[in-house]
């Protein structure tokens, strides 16, 4: 089973990164190469209606362990606000798994 981990608050209209760095051992010393792995990100209303999906295009490479997601603020202005569940599904060289799974919440914006 997937624990689950929810996502930092996404506010609508400000820019949101969302560091990720994956790890063997839980002491986090020695790095997942995910370099070459492809990530997808769907997100889901309690309806199973789609939200909004990140794709591997969405999750930058940075060391070899790290990927990173950072959405604009116009980007983020078009979502629905609401608590989403989402799972992140990640295709490595072995086939293709659920590494994260759990909820979301998009708030609505105040300033605009």
């Amino acid at each position: 089973m997937i624990p689950e981990f929810n996502l930092p608050a996404i506010r609508q209209g400000d820019t949101y990164v969302l560091p990720l760095s994956f790890w063997e051992d839980e002491c986090e010393t020695v790095g997942i190469n995910v370099s070459t792995d492809t990530f997808k990100l769907m997100a889901k209303n309690s309806a199973g209606v789609t939200q909004f999906t990140w794709t591997n295009a969405d999750f930058v490479v940075g060391a070899t362990n790290q990927r990173t997601v950072t959405l604009s603020s116009v980007t983020t202005a078009a979502y629905t606000a609401g608590e989403f569940s989402y799972d992140l599904q990640v295709t490595t060289a072995t086939g293709t798994f659920t590494w994260m799974a759990g909820f979301v919440q998009v708030n609505s914006q105040i300033t605009s």
